[in-house]
Formats: structure tokens, C-alpha cells, sequence
């Protein structure tokens, strides 16, 4: 093969390829990504088997065909090369590219060992907002176990549709992330479907795509088992997550008898500076709710104490609970509202914890858990 293209163009599209690409491997053709010619341009694939993208970018073709190039080495090199012009030839052994006056080969791996596109064929899709998509990722994915001895259910995020809308909800099985929002185009007359998907896979689709206009969504092969993500030059196809994902609804109260409504910048503040003298594993911190005030306390034989007073609209009784500081603090940082409302049931129950002002078109809520005094 052979082409000529803008150096910003591959490198880019290298670059975002690359971050699929599984460093420890053991598989060699693995660790390269696939350049290979299409009718309008250069499609660059990386793949780990459950997690496949590809991306297009424009390309003057002189020789059709394909090469696969080590990855993390390869975007290296694009990454410090000056704007211009960029001309590659491939082989199935060797990549030689030329920019100005700077020529390299890079050795290569057969581009028929790499592993083939997931099966084209497509069932149940739907269209999201692109902005919207990326808001509802980064709303709930942080809440997604990071523990592979938890389960690889914990460790995705349930997306769960019906008719024109969209449920996005991750959990660790101590906190519970829940975020809505209608559809650009819903399944129609599929009903309700319920996908697992990988939290990264999430998270690269969100950095992939989230800068486009709208992104298209499609379950593919015979049994569902897969879904593409797609916009403009760019799609994203995740092998799905196996298992059943737990009822979350049981988990949320049906009611709550008493809440708070406070600034959620200093919130945060005072949560995070008594979190530095919370003396044990949970960073519990222990909050008092009474005569309009919140009080935050966090006691250590090593430390010392915290002592932390905000005024607050209170409804309902008073109240004495304890939080993990950490998690909280979290639930908070991925609240993009001037105040923060958290309602609760008593002093064991989970507690919510919703945007003061919030985003039309969306609805978000947390829960946590509290910890026993």
C-alpha cells in the first residue's frame, strides 16, 4: 500500500486507536493497529477482542492495501511530528514513512493475521445527542466496581431502554449512579431492552464520539451480543457483558422522609477537609442534620478532629448519619449544579442525592450507603 496524507490527520487518528490497544498482550498482532485503504481514505483499526475501533481520515491513495504498524511506537512518532505532509508505504513486513526531510521504517506483522470487523449484521438501534451521550457516560461510569473479583457485571454500566428513553446506571454495591434522558430516535416497537456494557468501553466512546452531532447505536451479530457506536468517521464496537445486572430499583427508597439542600462547592470543601482526619479505612466522615445547619464532624486517635458547620435549607426531622467522605466527595464532583439536594430515610438507609437545578432533558441521581456509627 501506499498514501499521502496531513500529518495531524493520522496522528490523531492513530493516536485515539492506540488507547484500545492492550499493552500486555501476549498476542503480537495485538499490539499493532490495521491501516488499510478505502474508497475516500485511510481506516486505521486497533482491537483487544472485546473492544474494537476504527477511524477514517482523508488520504490521497497512490497503491491500495494494508498495514499493520506497532501501535503505542507508532502514534509515539506521529505525536512528534510538525503539521505537513506525511507519505507511508507498507508492507507486509515494513511500514516506511516519509515526512520532509525525515524518513523511518517501522517492521510490521502480516496484515492477514489481524482479527476481522465483528459480524455486520445488525438488530435493535437506536440515535442519541452526542453531548448528551457524553453527559450521561461521565455522569454514572465513576460508580462502576474497578474490582474484577466483584464481577464483570459490576464492572459495566446497564444501559437500559424503553420506547424514546434511556436509562444509564452504574453501581459498586455501595453507590448507585442513575441518569435519564429522551432519545433522538428510540427502538420503536422493540419494547424494553437492557444492554451490560464495559464501563471503558463507555468511556472510549465518550472521548471518541461525544464531539459529533449524534451518535447511532446498533446491537450486532445473530445473538446481540455486540454493540456499535457510531458517528461521522469513527465507530466503536464492545463485545457485551454476560450476566444478569441487579435490580437496581430495589435499592432506591420509594420515599424519603427529610432533606437538605445546600451549596455544593462547599460541600465538597468541608468533606474534603475533614476527610484528612478521618482516621480509618472508610475516610467516615459523620454528618448532624438540625435547626437549618449541617455539621460535619471526623474523629481520629492519630489525627485529630474536624469540625465543619453549613447552613442549609433542612426539611423534615433532624438527622445523625455517616458517609464515606471519598465516595461522597465523588458523587458531588460529578454534580454540575450550584446546590445539591440530598434526601434521606434514617440512618441506615441510602440516601439520595440529586442536582439542586436540573439539566433540562436530563434527570441524575445518586445513592450511597451509609455507614454504621
Amino acid at each position: 500500500m501506499k498514501f499521502q496524507c496531513s500529518t495531524k490527520d493520522i496522528a490523531v487518528a492513530v493516536g485515539a486507536a492506540s488507547k484500545v490497544v492492550n499493552a500486555h498482550t501476549t498476542v503480537p498482532i495485538l499490539s499493532n493497529v490495521l491501516l488499510s485503504t478505502a474508497e475516500d481514505g485511510i481506516r486505521v483499526r486497533a482491537t483487544d477482542l472485546e473492544l474494537t475501533l476504527e477511524h477514517q481520515f482523508p488520504a490521497q491513495i497512490v497503491e491500495p492495501g494494508s498495514v499493520t504498524v506497532p501501535a503505542k511506537l507508532f502514534s509515539g512518532y506521529l505525536g512528534n511530528l510538525p503539521p505537513g505532509l506525511l507519505e507511508l508505504s507498507g508492507t507486509p513486513t515494513r511500514a516506511s514513512v516519509k515526512c520532509e526531510r525525515s524518513n523511518y521504517d517501522f517492521h510490521a506483522l502480516p496484515p492477514d493475521e489481524y482479527p476481522p470487523l465483528p459480524s455486520a449484521q445488525r438488530g435493535a438501534s437506536f440515535a442519541i445527542d452526542a453531548k448528551r451521550f457524553r453527559d450521561g457516560i461521565g455522569a454514572v461510569i465513576f460508580a462502576a466496581s474497578s474490582e474484577e473479583a466483584r464481577g464483570a457485571v459490576l464492572m459495566g454500566t446497564m444501559l437500559e431502554l424503553s420506547g424514546d428513553r434511556l436509562t444509564m446506571v452504574a453501581t459498586d454495591g455501595y453507590r448507585l449512579a442513575k441518569w435519564e434522558t429522551e432519545l433522538a430516535r428510540g427502538l420503536g416497537e422493540e419494547g424494553t431492552v437492557k444492554y451490560v456494557v464495559p464501563s471503558r468501553a463507555l468511556a472510549e466512546a465518550a472521548r471518541n464520539l461525544g464531539n459529533t452531532e449524534t451518535v447511532e447505536v446498533s446491537a450486532l451479530g445473530p445473538a446481540g451480543n455486540q454493540l456499535a457506536f457510531a458517528a461521522e468517521r469513527t465507530s466503536i464496537v464492545v463485545r457485551l457483558v454476560d450476566g444478569q445486572y441487579p435490580n437496581y430499583s430495589q435499592v432506591i427508597p420509594s420515599q424519603f422522609d427529610r432533606s437538605l439542600r445546600v451549596n455544593t462547592n462547599a460541600l465538597m470543601a468541608s468533606l474534603r477537609r475533614a476527610e484528612l482526619l478521618a482516621g480509618d479505612r472508610a475516610s467516615m466522615i459523620k454528618m448532624s442534620v438540625a435547626n437549618q445547619e449541617l455539621i460535619i464532624t471526623a474523629n481520629s486517635d492519630t489525627t485529630g478532629n474536624a469540625y465543619e458547620e453549613l447552613e442549609i435549607e433542612q426539611t423534615g426531622d433532624d438527622l445523625a448519619i455517616a458517609f464515606n467522605a471519598r465516595y461522597l466527595v465523588e458523587i458531588l464532583s460529578h454534580v454540575d449544579s450550584p446546590q445539591v439536594v440530598m434526601e434521606f430515610l434514617g440512618p441506615l438507609s441510602p440516601a439520595a442525592i440529586r442536582p439542586g437545578e436540573p439539566v433540562e432533558g436530563q434527570q441524575q441521581m445518586y445513592v450511597l450507603m451509609p455507614l454504621r456509627q
